[in-house]
């Protein structure tokens, strides 16, 4: 019916309602200053154009209903509702996005898209406008715009090649609990959503059983326990906390004066993650990066305890360690046997970050890594990398729950509605999430692995660990057929570490050319002082066809750069251009026959790699040198950037 005709209806259904209005009295309303209906009669009114369709900007008065319509501009809540889509067009709107995910993935196993974005820093900018809409706009457009500029400026994790940093946990289970999930709100009381956090708390006792932790670490141990956190580097964050809290507890009473957090100080290895780094500023405390062995790469005990011992004799405190199972740059494992002794006995606590290598743990045939873990005081890994969750979900296990609970319950909670109703089983310890990290409030982000667990099964995610370590050792026997390369470190788990034989510099030439020609995507890292290059198995559906194609593509640069430079300092010369144009993620030269490598036509500054990514290594090069190449490609860079914007313009 149109709008008049509806309100005819409404009119005759109220009068229905009140047969004699002339004896009922008229009352003022003092919002509208004018005569009004009965409320009641209004909530009738109001709540059956709602249910209708139709909804008003002011109240209906009782005389003239049809015109008052007309005049306050009645409309369908299609256009003035304040949701952008009801459950009728969620359906049709999530149907469609869950195939265009589909097909998303499915095109990268087809290699029909880069695995790396040919966009310039600020590229969004120039495509998107800069003022939101003041209109609502249709899915059809926003999808279309995903696809045209959010998808092109998209590293895509899960393409075959695609081979740098560590493996990335997406999987469709995974993505499908993280959907449910999203719909489900927040936790942070066991009151606030019970399924939420005992959810939470069995998948740890699941996982912990399944990677063959120790028992204190479970939650129904009622000792210690685990929650999820965000992600590894939250862990490591969330643990300092805790043993500085411990820390400065224990020496209560001991001075006269409070101890200054400045004087406590945290130890790691030198290939630890940056995140220790991260979380020593945010606690105000100390790091001391010590150094490795040149076997196993290792974190070095003698090195820790002289460490402990001299900054005790400067009157600093030593409080943490944080070792590590699996590095960043070379998968490495610090002996947790030793490094456990060294912190018992001199009472520091023992972290160790396993964000990489933990999902390896569910394979018997790695828990010998283990061997030590009882003297351990907290450990954290990443289902998000190795098992097969979506981001973000990172497991922190703590053999006190007292001790982490410690450091962040404190102050008055009057502000935090308590619900003081009886437990039905008082039996069971209650449990608050909130209470074992930072933020408060908590996504449910337990059903992701939850599903994931049940989908593939223990026996499955072993599968696919195996699957990757079994590529990576392929990949390795492939590459050292070829007499130019040898192994950087020993092959762990799913990386390996190679590098041209007694050449850094063509090592790093080497990962310049092809991370510029699109061919794959790898990075370097620096260990024992040497440019390495990593090769990482990332994607879930990773097939042997993946590796050969990996090590045609090396060794076709390989073969490119024989004979091209005759000397160190010709390599020397296109070291700097190489790595601006290779961390700059653009593309110079896309020519499998060009003559040079690499070619001064890149359109973005150089930008420093991470400490932990790269080294400081320069052949051949004197400072003069140096700076007339700097100044070179800051010529180039700038012409370049003018040609494109007129370009641009046209």
């Amino acid at each position: 019916p149109t709008v008049s005709e509806s309100c005819k209806r409404l009119s005759l259904f109220t009068d229905s309602l009140e047969p004699d209005r002339s004896a009922r009295p008229v009352r003022r309303n003092s919002l509208l200053g004018r005569s009004s209906i009965s409320s009641s009669v209004v909530s009738l009114r109001s709540r059956w154009l709602r249910r209708n369709g139709f909804v008003a900007d002011r109240v209906l008065l009782d005389n003239e209903p049809s015109e008052r319509c007309e005049s306050f501009g009645f409309c369908s809540s299609r256009e003035l509702q304040l949701d952008a889509m009801d459950a009728a067009e969620f359906r049709r709107c999530g149907k469609q996005l869950i195939d265009f995910i589909a097909d998303y993935i499915e095109s990268l196993n087809g290699n029909r898209r880069e695995a790396m974005p040919r966009v310039l820093p600020g590229y969004l900018r120039q495509r998107l406008p800069l003022r939101p809409p003041d209109q609502p706009e249709t899915w059809e457009r926003v999808m279309s715009d995903v696809e045209e500029h959010i998808l092109s400026g998209t590293a895509h994790w899960l393409h075959p090649d695609f081979n740098a940093y560590f493996p990335i946990g997406i999987s469709y289970a995974s993505v499908l609990g993280d959907l449910l999930s999203s719909s489900f709100g927040v936790g942070f009381t066991w009151r606030s959503n019970p399924a939420l956090t005992e959810l939470e708390r069995l998948m740890l006792d699941w996982l912990a059983e399944m990677m063959g932790m120790p028992a204190h670490f479970r939650n129904d141990s009622g000792i210690g326990g685990g929650a999820l956190q965000g992600s590894a580097s939250d862990c490591v964050l969330v643990s300092m906390l805790a043993a500085r809290k411990e820390k400065l507890t224990q020496l209560i009473g001991k001075d006269a004066e409070p101890l200054p957090v400045s004087r406590l100080v945290a130890y790691c290895s030198q290939l630890a993650h940056p995140c220790v780094d991260k979380a020593a500023v945010i606690c105000g405390v100390r790091l001391r990066r010590l150094g490795y062995d040149d076997e196993n790469l290792a974190l070095r005990c003698d090195l820790l305890e002289s460490a402990v011992l001299e900054d005790r004799q400067l009157g600093l405190v030593p409080f943490y360690v944080c070792a590590v199972l699996g590095t960043t740059a070379c998968a490495s494992c610090d002996n947790l046997s030793d490094v456990g002794a060294v912190c018992h006995r001199e009472q520091l606590w023992c972290h160790v970050d396993a964000a990489y290598s933990g999902g390896a743990l569910v394979c018997p045939e790695f828990r010998p890594l283990l061997q030590g873990i009882e003297l351990v005081d907290s450990f954290n890994f990443n289902p998000s990398k190795w098992l097969l969750c979506t981001f973000d979900a990172s497991v922190l296990w703590v053999k006190s729950q007292s001790k982490l609970k410690d450091a962040f319950v404190s102050g008055p909670r009057a502000s935090i509605p308590v619900d003081d109703a009886p437990i039905s089983n008082p039996l069971e310890q209650i449990c608050d999430l909130k209470d074992w990290g930072i933020p408060l409030s908590r996504r449910f982000r337990s059903l992701k692995l939850w599903f994931v667990i049940r989908l593939y099964g223990v026996e499955g995610l072993q599968r696919h660990i195996r699957l990757h370590c079994r590529l990576a050792q392929s990949f390795e026997s492939q590459l050292l057929k070829d007499g130019r390369f040898q192994l950087a470190a020993k092959t762990r788990f799913s990386l390996v570490c190679f590098r041209f034989r007694d050449s850094d510099a063509l090592s790093r030439l080497l990962v310049c050319r092809i991370n510029q020609s699109r061919d794959l995507h790898l990075m370097p890292a620096s260990v024992r002082d040497r440019y390495i290059i990593r090769y990482a198995i990332v994607r879930e559906r990773a097939v042997e066809a993946d590796v050969n194609r990996a090590i045609r593509v090396i060794l076709k640069h390989a073969d490119q750069l024989d004979g091209k430079f005759s000397n160190a300092a010709s390599i020397a010369s296109a070291i700097p251009i190489a790595t601006a144009v290779a961390t700059s993620g653009n593309a110079v030269n896309d020519s499998e026959d060009a003559e040079e490598p690499v070619e001064l036509n890149s359109s973005v500054p150089i930008r420093k790699e991470p400490s932990y990514m790269s080294d400081d290594l320069i052949v051949g090069l004197s400072e003069d040198q140096l700076q007339e190449k700097f100044r070179q490609m800051s010529r180039e860079f700038h012409r370049e950037r003018r040609s494109l914007r007129r370009r641009l313009d046209k």
